[in-house]
């Protein structure tokens, strides 16, 4: 029932989507997706379910709200869903933009994502696990690379952590274990990272099935953030790195106490946001500030005091910025959240990774235009563009009088130089 929601709510609102019958990308890829380097820009959102995005030279390709997929072109901001299929109605399984996946990458000349959906062979439904997938630019000759699961399982209470592809090689996690995989390789000869030893420690009592990771990649170092259960019964966000040159895993940064940098709005559990580069973490703490953690020697500096512009909010970052929203924690149901739902939010705060305000970014305009816009939320950022939701409200009346039939949610992006805003989806 949820797919055939969220189905509807692609086919009634996106520009140049689910009626274009020329859909489709037939460029090759290049620019950053030559390397195989692990794009950290385009894995910021944590509270949105635009979260699994890549990028290259000329565009963007994303899923969005877990199903289909679309690429945008950055010049034009034109979007078209991945689909080539003549007639197709961009409804169901059989068409080439159905991903439902949990990871999104360019390598090479093809796109890779996962997807662990039963497969209808024979007139039956068999489950083959979690398993990577590549396809052409355009959607076409989708084909599977390589199986994440050593034994396929509708096991829905396992925790799947989103994997990652850097520099050739895939991680990902099964049973609460992290293993590494040359892309394309057979998982029998993957190798494991961590979490074994935890296991076979009978002085644990950690859940390992579901043990959470959050996956990173910078340099030579595959960074893992776990949130490990500490003995007074909380949990604590724990930074591990594995070197892929040593193929040694050492604890490099913890979150950190209320006692050594003051409260925030999750304090002690996790921060706001983070980002690792050039072997530091920098991360944001709602209602705080904005730290950094050298990640050799373990020494943390208070980059800025955060408390009036915005007094809180929720935060992305790049290499070079640090972009804050002026939202608050919000208690209602919608499709557009993904954690912790926010509302409000009509300023983007402009910071250097040196911790100074650079600008404000006014998004009062689009409130203005679009009577029904309630909240905004930041979503990922490339070039001078920072791109974000607008949740316009509930469209389409109740589903069993309790749920929104689905949200009217508008993509946009706002240039960092002019402070212009570009409405990507010709909404109704």
């Amino acid at each position: 029932m949820k797919r055939k929601i969220l189905s509807a709510i692609l086919l009634l609102t996106l520009t140049l989507s689910a009626c274009q019958k020329d859909g489709g990308k037939a460029d090759t890829l290049t620019g950053q997706a030559g390397s195989g380097d692990f794009q950290k820009n385009m894995h910021q959102s944590t509270t949105n379910n635009l979260r699994y995005v890549c990028e290259t030279e000329d565009g963007i390709y994303f899923q969005d709200f877990d199903v289909y997929a679309y690429y945008l072109e950055k010049e034009t901001k034109r979007v078209t869903i991945l689909c080539g299929k003549p007639d197709c109605e961009h409804c169901d399984e059989t068409c080439d933009a159905w991903f439902y996946t949990k990871c999104l990458w360019t390598y090479g000349e093809k796109i890779y994502f996962s997807n662990s959906d039963y497969i209808k062979i024979n007139g039956n439904w068999v489950d083959h696990g979690n398993r990577l997938y590549s396809v052409d630019p355009d959607g076409a000759n989708r084909a599977v690379v390589q199986n994440l699961d050593f034994v396929p399982s509708g096991n829905t209470e396992r925790e799947r952590t989103d994997p990652i592809m850097h520099r050739g090689i895939t991680y990902f996690t099964y049973s609460g274990i992290l293993y590494a995989l040359p892309l394309g390789g057979d998982i029998e000869d993957a190798e494991k990272i961590w979490g074994e030893e935890l296991e076979a420690d009978p002085s644990h009592s950690l859940i390992f099935n579901q043990l959470h990771y959050t996956l990173w990649a910078d340099r030579d170092y595959i960074y893992f953030m776990v949130n490990m259960p500490q003995s007074d019964g909380t949990n604590r966000d724990t930074l591990f790195a594995y070197d892929a040159n040593t193929k040694e895993v050492s604890q490099v940064w913890e979150t950190p106490t209320a006692d050594e940098v003051g409260k925030w709005e999750t304090t002690g559990v996790s921060v706001s946001q983070w980002y690792i580069t050039d072997g530091y973490i920098y991360f944001y703490l709602s209602g705080n500030g904005f730290w950094r953690s050298n990640l050799e020697n373990g020494t943390t500096e208070k980059l800025t005091d955060i408390t009036e512009k915005p007094s809180a909010g929720s935060a992305i970052f790049t290499d070079d910025y640090l972009f804050i929203m002026n939202d608050t924690p919000e208690n209602t149901d919608s499709f557009a959240s993904y954690g912790t739902r926010r509302a409000g939010g009509d300023t983007v705060y402009v910071y250097g990774m040196d911790g100074k305000l650079i600008k404000e970014l006014s998004l009062k305009a689009l409130y203005g235009k679009v009577d029904t816009l309630k909240h905004c939320e930041l979503a990922f950022s490339t070039g001078s563009d920072i791109y974000f939701i607008a949740d316009a409200g509930t469209q389409g009346g109740l589903v069993n009088g309790t749920v929104p039939h689905y949200r009217n949610l508008i993509l946009c992006s706002v240039n960092i130089d002019t402070g212009e805003i570009t409405q990507i989806y010709n909404w109704q």
